[in-house]
């Protein structure tokens, strides 16, 4: 499914975010789950969670911990223990809506310069806009935004507020440097409890956008502040967040001991939210483990939490996903009724988060039952829900996984379709991150250089009042001219001298992170970035694309990943990464265009050359099984490939227009039973516009005569075999 992270804790966490890849627990980590009692995600019993004595501290905590520095609580750090306060904290996380009402009245009742009110309407600000409601939460925004010149709590709560709405709002990366900007200017006697929610708040951002050790640390430094705080419940959520980034991060050993913890703690505390959470996460440990029934089991139970709690949002959203555990088991007709239940109950909360989850459901499960008219109406609304929460990541990742259940299901034209869209989305997406970094790094850039802009004002000003003050001595004027001349000298010197210490620091720096940012970490390979910069130098203009470009696509990788794991899926891709370089030549360049696709770029373009390099291109994927630690795997590929210019006119294409074509020649592979490649041969128009109008019908276009295509079929492959569990092999 296409999963979306969850909201933040105090919106309601339980959104299913399970990633497509199942991973297998290895056997060491089996040995800690028994040693915690958790021997039963392996083994498909009930899961006992430990007892704990009221004044009994977690055993793991420390270790969780480990390297992170206690902050030790300042004389204003309980400035926030009002009673009131803190019950309306507790209720936000079962009524998020009702308890930001309550927020505003308790603000309105205390003194504008009062530390309570700011963090309520900082609190109300973040129910508000994780609701959509940003008007609202504006207003909560301007109110603070009267007090943050003056004082450094009214300031980080301000840009708690704004973190919250610059997220909800589709911005990736401003919400993280908010969220900086306000623990480091936060004193240090600040109150713990402001702390607390802001560490919480940037782990759960830092998360989104993909810096798992970020967010692992400041979920660490949350817990230690809520052992200081208490009580339960809230160390309760601390370690559900730990437990989360840990799964994120796929340490799953360390997942299941804080998963430990935080199920004890929620049970001790009686706290129906916090089991509910828990048993949350505990179906995604179960899921790695493929114990299915387990994850049933936890997801029910976590329905049922919420339901006591009278958390409606933690409710319908635990129904969604237990949805989606049906549809991944292809039990389609479970799946359907559970995703019409969550449907008008997401309606009534207004949720569109899940509200898209389950109309999503509701299309794939239709689809699967051959419903094909209702399950695509369906699925579009899923769509243009996204679109209105500008959640293109989302909308990307439903694209490609509609196209697997419409290919499945033998809607070959819609699966196509959805395919296409999804290629021209994730562009998209890839084109909004690169400019996005680029204004980060303006941004750090510019501040860096104020500062720096600072620092010299200042020196320059304690140097005119050092020259003041030695014109007051009448009898050493001179000397004292002197001696300033000196030390003006030598300041100005030994700022030169740091100037370029870090001129050649930043050249070093700039051309190291250069290097590193064009090699794919897992394969070696050249990534996107390495090959933008060698298509298009900088300040270089665009010229037309010679040679030849083959498009290589993995054959059904999420099912590698889905039955086999992570691991498995990586030594895959590092697999099929070594083949394509051994199949090639010497001046032939690969790389690695995204997930499971490769891009070949080689200078060949003769027909008869580039036929037979995609003929041994498929030979080396799917020619021999690969060797992993599941046993012998069969793999193959579906490729795209052209030579440019066209023949016979020899119209002239850039390189993206280039790769364009052979993306569409991909899919028509892939529509056409994969493990096989199709190569644009010719084409009978001389105008790049008439071509792009081809393309977008290509399959018409050659049963018509306008395109001639190369068909071509790699190797047979061995017969699938399924297990005991029917999962295939």
């Amino acid at each position: 499914m296409a999963r979306r992270t969850p909201p933040p804790d105090l919106q309601l966490a339980a959104l299913r975010p399970r990633p497509r890849q199942r991973r297998r627990w290895g056997g060491a980590t089996a040995g800690r789950l028994a040693l915690l009692g958790l021997a039963a995600l392996l083994s498909g019993l009930p899961l006992a969670a430990p007892s704990l004595a009221a004044s009994e501290p977690v055993a793991g905590a420390a270790a969780a911990t480990a390297g992170v520095p206690a902050r030790q609580p300042g004389p204003a750090a309980n400035a926030l223990d009002d009673p009131t306060l803190l019950r309306l904290e507790f209720a936000a996380r079962a009524h998020p809506m009702h308890t930001a009402s309550e927020l505003g009245s308790y603000a309105r009742s205390l003194p504008d310069s009062d530390v309570r009110r700011w963090f309520a309407l900082g609190l109300q600000a973040n129910l508000l806009a994780s609701h959509n409601e940003l008007d609202e939460a504006t207003r909560c925004l301007h109110l603070l935004q009267q007090h943050e010149a003056g004082h450094p709590l009214a300031a980080a709560t301000a840009q708690w507020a704004r973190a919250a709405m610059a997220e909800r709002q589709g911005t990736q990366h401003r919400p993280a440097r908010l969220l900086t900007e306000a623990l480091a200017g936060l004193p240090a006697d600040a109150p713990a409890l402001l702390r607390y929610h802001l560490l919480a708040k940037a782990a759960a951002v830092q998360l989104q956008i993909g810096q798992l050790d970020e967010a692992v640390r400041l979920r660490q430094q949350g817990i230690l502040l809520a052992d200081q705080m208490g009580p339960d419940w809230r160390r309760a959520d601390a370690r559900h967040g730990l437990t989360y980034a840990l799964i994120k991060a796929e340490q799953f050993d360390r997942a299941a001991e804080q998963h430990a913890e935080n199920l004890a703690l929620a049970q001790r505390a009686g706290d129906d939210v916090a089991l509910s959470r828990a048993l949350n996460n505990e179906s995604f440990l179960r899921s790695q483990a493929n114990d299915r029934n387990g994850e049933r089991a936890a997801l029910e139970n976590s329905i049922a939490a919420a339901r006591r709690a009278g958390a409606r949002e933690l409710e319908v959203r635990g129904i969604a996903n237990l949805s989606d555990h049906y549809l991944l088991g292809a039990d389609y007709i479970t799946a359907l009724a559970l995703a019409q239940q969550a449907l008008p109950l997401a309606q009534d909360l207004a949720d569109l988060t899940a509200e898209s989850v389950a109309l999503y459901n509701i299309g794939l499960a239709l689809v699967s039952m051959h419903q094909r008219e209702a399950g695509l109406a369906s699925l579009k609304k899923a769509m243009a829900l996204d679109e209105r929460m500008n959640a293109l990541p989302d909308l990307a990742g439903m694209l490609d996984e509609q196209g697997g259940y419409l290919e499945r299901a033998g809607y070959a034209a819609d699966a196509y379709a959805a395919f296409r869209r999804y290629r021209k989305l994730s562009d998209e997406v890839l084109r909004q991150d690169q400019q996005q970094a680029v204004i980060e790094l303006q941004e750090g850039f510019d501040n860096q250089r104020r500062q720096r802009e600072l620092d010299l004002l200042q020196r320059q000003n304690r140097l005119q009042q050092t020259e003041l003050d030695n014109h007051a001595l009448q009898q050493r004027v001179w000397a004292t001219a002197v001696v300033a001349g000196v030390l003006l000298l030598g300041v100005a010197a030994l700022l030169l001298r740091r100037l370029r210490h870090h001129s050649a620091a930043l050249a070093e720096g700039n051309a190291r992170l250069r290097t590193q940012s064009e090699i794919d970490p897992l394969t070696g390979l050249a990534n996107r970035h390495h090959l933008l910069r060698r298509m298009q130098p900088e300040g270089v203009p665009a010229a037309p694309f010679t040679g030849a470009l083959l498009l290589v696509d993995l054959d059904h990788f999420k099912r590698v990943n889905d039955q086999h794991g992570h691991a498995v899926g990586d030594e895959v891709l590092v697999e099929a990464s070594r083949r394509l370089q051994a199949a090639l030549r010497e001046d032939d360049l690969v790389v690695r265009w995204g997930g499971e696709e490769f891009l070949v770029v080689s200078p060949a373009a003769e027909p008869g050359v580039l036929q037979l390099l995609a003929e041994r291109l498929l030979v080396a994927l799917a020619g021999m099984p690969v060797t992993t630690a599941n046993g012998p795997l069969a793999i193959s590929a579906s490729i795209g490939f052209a030579g440019f210019p066209l023949a016979p006119s020899g119209v002239e294409l850039d390189w993206e227009r280039a790769v364009d074509l052979v993306d569409t020649a991909l899919y028509l592979a892939k529509a056409h039973g994969r493990n096989r490649a199709y190569g644009v041969r010719a084409v009978q128009t001389d105008s790049a516009p008439a071509l792009r109008e081809l393309s977008r019908r290509l399959e018409a276009a050659w049963r018509e005569g306008e395109v001639t295509l190369t068909a071509l079929t790699g190797p047979a492959l061995p017969a699938p075999h399924h297990n005991a569990d029917g999962v295939t092999a």
